[in-house]
């Protein structure tokens, strides 16, 4: 862990921290003369010049959190303030001091970042409340376990021992964090993906749509098997960020590999979520590349999905394996999933995402929310799946139903018109893959970003 990828604000002088500090205790001065009856002051202890970059700016949030839900109703009064010299919170509290403390105490002891945290409690006299006098433990250096005002006060440790402790504790948890946020809402996006219902041609709790060798079940085991691949593929976005875009791929299309292997083994041979696997991993890596990189947003995320996605179409060009997508290629020039990653999976973004947010926000259920994107999804994309199985004019006139029916379905109409669409796709054994991976992906960027 190179401790300078981490530490990368701006550097302050010896007396900017100082006017830092002046500036905070007349703060807390003006918010006790206000009748506060007790005052939390919030800070990092982040050692050296740099105060502010991403992940301190992350790790406060964190602290404020829970601070936050810690207080509760008691809180009257919150500022915050994020400058060059670290972030800041001042909290007048409606509570007894002596129990704050005891409150704050109990957070940084038993927060993984706690040590990080310097949680200062002031009654109404002004005077800050000491673990000593409550009789508490007293705080313990995160590099040698002894007394952290000990160690501060004789320079135990040199500032790059401690900016390497700090980096490794900061990345290991926003790293671990983050995977598994990743993983869960992959997790979920794949379940109430197949458990969206009614869907056209497709398996849902109702039916398996035009598919005989899969049902709702096939699908569970499936996701479960592969959810741990995409937090193995944010993990190596985090820690190969600096890779090129190419690069990276090359990694991620490996792991894809492995979790082909544990989709096929759930399944005994069934292919669930072959193109799932490969834009779901897409996503997770540049995810965590780009958290890491101390950015966030689907903007960023779907960017460097780009960039990848665009690596994938030379497999056009060199060959690759003789799958649907490359079939259908080679057939009507169409380049599938692989052209959707190349200009950053805009059916997702431009078309799944915002209907699901659109309907949302509107009420509706996240059962009929995912039904809507769905429909979008089929009157706006080009679905290799549908042209595999119809061919590409029955594809089309698909297409052209879907759009009609978009228009004129409302809330109350949508399960039934949906239902006897699912009817005619089964006759014609039509399925829409595709979009069902589309629709998938969607929810994966809305569990992770829901406004």
């Amino acid at each position: 862990m190179d401790a300078d990828r981490i530490f990368t604000g701006p550097i302050l002088t010896p007396e900017q921290i100082l006017d830092s500090r002046t500036s905070r205790a007349e703060r807390q001065h003006r918010l006790l003369a206000e009748g506060a009856p007790c005052l939390v002051s919030f800070t990092l202890n982040i050692p050296g010049s740099i105060k502010q970059f991403p992940l301190a700016r992350a790790a406060f949030e964190e602290g404020l959190g829970m601070l936050k839900q810690s207080l509760g109703r008691s809180i009257l009064k919150e500022e915050a303030t994020h400058g060059p010299a670290g972030s800041e919170a001042l909290l007048s509290v409606d509570a007894d001091p002596d129990e704050i403390k005891r409150m704050t105490v109990a957070i940084e002891e038993g927060h993984p970042l706690g040590r990080l945290f310097d949680m200062d409690v002031l009654g109404c006299d002004g005077l800050s409340r000491a673990r000593s006098g409550l009789g508490l433990p007293q705080r313990a250096c995160f590099i040698c376990g002894g007394s952290a005002k000990v160690c501060g006060r004789s320079r135990a440790h040199p500032l790059p021992e401690l900016r390497q402790a700090v980096g490794r504790r900061l990345d290991r948890y926003f790293r671990e964090k983050n995977a598994d946020r990743c993983m869960h809402a992959a997790l979920r996006a794949m379940l109430t993906e197949v458990a969206a219902t009614p869907k056209p041609g497709l398996v849902d709790r109702s039916n398996s749509g035009s598919h005989t060798d899969m049902d709702f079940f096939t699908f569970a085991d499936s996701a479960l098997a592969i959810a741990p691949h995409f937090r193995r593929m944010y993990l190596a976005g985090w820690e190969n960020a600096c890779e090129s875009a190419r690069d990276l791929f090359l990694r991620l299309r490996a792991l894809g590999r492995q979790a082909e292997e544990d989709m096929l083994a759930a399944t005994h041979g069934v292919n669930t979520h072959k193109g799932l696997i490969f834009s779901m991993g897409l996503l997770s890596g540049a995810l965590g590349a780009v958290q890491r990189r101390g950015r966030n947003g689907p903007g960023p995320v779907l960017s460097l999905c780009a960039e990848m996605g665009g690596c994938a179409l030379d497999d056009f060009s060199f060959g690759g394996a003789d799958t649907n997508g490359m079939r259908c290629y080679r057939a009507y020039r169409l380049p599938g999933i692989r052209g959707e990653a190349a200009l950053g999976f805009p059916g997702a973004s431009d078309i799944g995402l915002p209907a699901l947010r659109r309907w949302r926000a509107e009420g509706l259920s996240l059962n009929d929310a995912s039904l809507y994107a769905l429909l979008s999804l089929l009157a706006d994309t080009s679905d290799t799946n549908m042209i595999r199985r119809g061919g590409l004019e029955e594809a089309e006139a698909c297409r052209r139903q879907a759009r009609d029916l978009l228009a004129r379905v409302t809330p109350g109409t949508l399960v039934s018109e949906l239902r006897s669409l699912d009817e005619a796709y089964i006759r014609k054994n039509l399925s829409p893959g595709g979009c069902a991976d589309l629709l998938a992906l969607s929810l994966m960027l809305f569990f992770l970003y829901p406004a």
